[in-house]
């Protein structure tokens, strides 16, 4: 009796299975489809895919120092910018560029690098520092051409790729975006002499550089990636991990400080730990520096 009264269990338990299955197979790609549309969404929505693929497009992009030079030349006047020596290498990049917008226009960047202190690759960030570039001389071009909108869109992108390239980096990464927001905020006083724009053209630039926000980098952030990575040197010594406790502490507050911080101030670190450390006077000016352009952009388009 028990035996048969275990075996209609059995058996009405098998049958409860059979018919769950075909519903389990609904589910099953359904789950599956819905994870693969989340991480194609995800993957879709990272600027930092296309300025990868950006920076594979660029063709002859290599500015030298000299040409980087010459640039700030234009920036600042005493230059004329000559269309007919840079009009072909822009065309020539001109699909970098493009794609350079459409990664601009995304919301979110996310470079995919595992921080690994002074290891960790920045060549994403030399190579952003030619694209930026690039996308300034290409800026000229439009104006000099006459397509003023597109000269406007294209500092607009410049100003998001700029502040993209220091995303969740180190402070090579914030020093090399802080180069190229520069040279675009410069770059939109050049155009606003160049050639009369329209009031939404120009609105479109005053949004643009209020979206930047107060200090446009998180240098605080960089400077303690950078500062932490140092751990590793110290870890069978107590003495000298909180010294370095200490010190990052008083480097990243220095960064907000009206006074730059100096090297003197941080005497307490062991020799070993005190030359790995960025300059922080020079850090700060870089940030004080690009405080100033951000000011004398947004008096200029008021």
């Amino acid at each position: 009796m028990k035996t048969s009264r275990v075996a209609e269990v059995k058996s009405a338990f098998i049958r409860e299975i059979r018919s769950s299955i075909p519903s389990l197979l609904m589910v099953v790609p359904l789950l599956v489809g819905a994870a693969s549309a989340q991480q194609k969404l995800s993957l879709g929505d990272n600027a930092a895919l296309r300025y990868y693929a950006a920076f594979a497009q660029m063709q002859d992009y290599a500015i030298t120092d000299a040409e980087a030079k010459k640039l700030n030349g234009i920036l600042d006047g005493p230059v004329p910018y000559d269309d007919s020596q840079y009009k072909d290498l822009v065309e020539k990049n001109k699909p970098a560029l493009e794609t350079l917008a459409r990664g601009a226009a995304l919301p979110q960047c996310n470079w995919g690098l595992d921080y690994i202190g002074e290891d960790t690759p920045v060549d994403y960030a030399r190579n952003a520092l030619a694209l930026g570039r690039l996308n300034v001389l290409y800026a000229f071009h439009l104006m000099i051409a006459g397509d003023k909108a597109a000269a406007v869109s294209a500092i607009t992108a410049g100003l998001h790729f700029s502040q993209d390239v220091a995303n969740g980096g180190s402070l090579f990464a914030t020093l090399a975006a802080k180069s190229l927001l520069v040279t675009h905020l410069r770059a939109i006083s050049f155009v606003l002499h160049t050639g009369e724009l329209s009031a939404a053209q120009r609105s479109v630039l005053q949004k643009a550089v209020a979206h930047l926000g107060a200090d446009a980098l998180d240098w605080p952030s960089a400077a303690r990636r950078d500062l932490e990575a140092l751990r590793g040197r110290c870890s069978n010594d107590p003495q000298a991990s909180a010294a370095l406790t200490r010190t990052i502490s008083f480097y990243v507050a220095g960064l907000s400080a009206p006074k730059a911080p100096t090297l003197a101030e941080l005497r307490d670190l062991p020799p070993q730990l005190a030359g790995l450390l960025p300059n922080p006077h020079r850090v700060w000016e870089e940030k004080q520096d690009l405080s100033n352009h951000l000011a004398q952009a947004r008096a200029l388009l008021q």
